[in-house]
């Protein structure tokens, strides 16, 4: 008997064997192809905003964000000085747990209300208003949505089962699509993906893939998310990463290619992250012990292979300049410029932009150049000497 055990357990190593060398060479190879990206401080946002858990980016210089559970039904309007701008009150809504704004393509902004640490809510919600700075005053009614989500039968479930805390949503295709932050406990890795209709009414959320995103509670837990409309670009945020989605069939966004992008430094507790552009993102952080809570720049090399991404046949020189900068281009297309600091502050904004920019009036120093045609950008930095 014991010759025919040892026997069999030779047999076993033997077949086993360049399976278990593969998988462990596959990991090596993911974990030395680990990408960084570098989460640059813009302004501390207003002190109002100390628990800033979702944004919405209306332009370059205006960013809209609201508190965590339990504070004011208010979303708070700011500039990248850290400057408040408005304050709009939602009147018929209440700050349950609200978490992460998303927008679709006529600018109107879902206000997610599916916080659920102890993931035993059965009134989850979603406000929907119309683009905020089309509204006159400081007070809006929001349309409502209500859900329950399909695969939820206990409130809590078992502490090994904990994954019904909606952190992150985003709008694409007359559809919301709503991420879980994994609480189970032990930490499976984890996140699901549900689909909603992004019309009022009252709605089951329809379990619509799912996705490993680590071992560790830094790893999988996702506080935000968001789409480039343009590219079809998917993020997810947690507060070691950015992780992408690209080239995926339908709106299986899970089932395309996945890049983790990791922060090159350390970053406080990250809560809400959205495209500026195909360039860019902002991002932001709760106030805490260890950091007053900032908006972060992130200029972003996008994933995705579609090659429009960077507009073609376009030059903006010299760099570094003295007093006027040149803009050759091969296409007839008008393009927009921006111009911020290394601050972050716009400085210059033309809806056309001339064949010479003339910026003499700008002391030394580093300063960025985006021209924007009607679905490409370039952004270059520049110096001025």
């Amino acid at each position: 008997m014991n010759k025919l055990i040892f026997t069999l357990l030779a047999l076993f190593l033997v077949y086993s064997t360049p399976d278990l060398i593969g998988q462990t060479s596959k990991k090596l190879k993911l974990k030395s192809n680990l990408q960084t990206i570098h989460a640059r401080p813009v302004t501390e946002v207003p002190p109002v905003l100390k628990e800033s858990s979702g944004i919405a980016v209306t332009s370059p210089n205006r960013i809209w964000s609201h508190n965590d559970a339990n504070n004011t039904n208010q979303l708070f309007c700011f500039d990248t000085t850290g400057v408040l701008i408005r304050t709009l009150n939602i009147i018929n809504a209440t700050n349950v747990d609200w978490e992460d704004l998303a927008r679709d393509d006529e600018g109107r902004i879902y206000i997610n209300d599916a916080g659920n640490n102890e993931n035993n809510r059965k009134d989850l919600k979603i406000y929907r208003i119309p683009n905020p700075d089309d509204i006159a005053g400081n007070i809006v009614q929001a349309d409502v949505i209500n859900f329950i989500l399909d695969d939820q039968y206990q409130f809590p479930p078992p502490s090994t089962n904990r994954n019904y805390d909606i952190e992150a949503i985003l709008w694409k295709s007359d559809s919301l699509y709503l991420f879980t932050k994994n609480r189970s406990d032990p930490q499976n890795g984890t996140c699901k993906m549900y689909r909603l209709p992004a019309i009022p009414g009252t709605y089951i959320a329809q379990l619509a893939g799912s996705v490993n995103l680590g071992q560790s509670n830094d790893e999988a837990r996702v506080t935000s998310a968001d789409i480039n409309l343009g590219t079809g670009e998917v993020i997810l945020l947690t507060s070691t990463k950015i992780v992408a989605f690209t080239d995926y069939p339908g709106n299986s966004f899970f089932d395309g290619d996945m890049k983790a992008f990791y922060f090159s430094s350390s970053v406080g507790q990250v809560e809400g992250i959205q495209f500026v552009d195909n360039s860019r993102l902002f991002m932001t952080e709760e106030k805490s012990k260890r950091s007053n809570g900032y908006l972060y720049e992130i200029l972003w090399q996008s994933s995705s292979s579609a090659e429009n991404l960077e507009l073609k046949g376009v030059s903006i020189y010299p760099n570094p300049f003295t007093n006027d900068l040149i803009i050759q281009k091969e296409i007839e297309e008008d393009l927009q410029l921006d111009i911020w600091d290394i601050q972050g502050r716009i400085i210059q904004h033309n809806d056309k932009a001339d064949s010479v920019i003339h910026l003499q009036h700008l002391p030394s120093g580093i300063y960025f150049i985006r021209l924007s045609g009607k679905e490409q950008s370039i952004t270059t930095r520049v110096v001025k000497q």
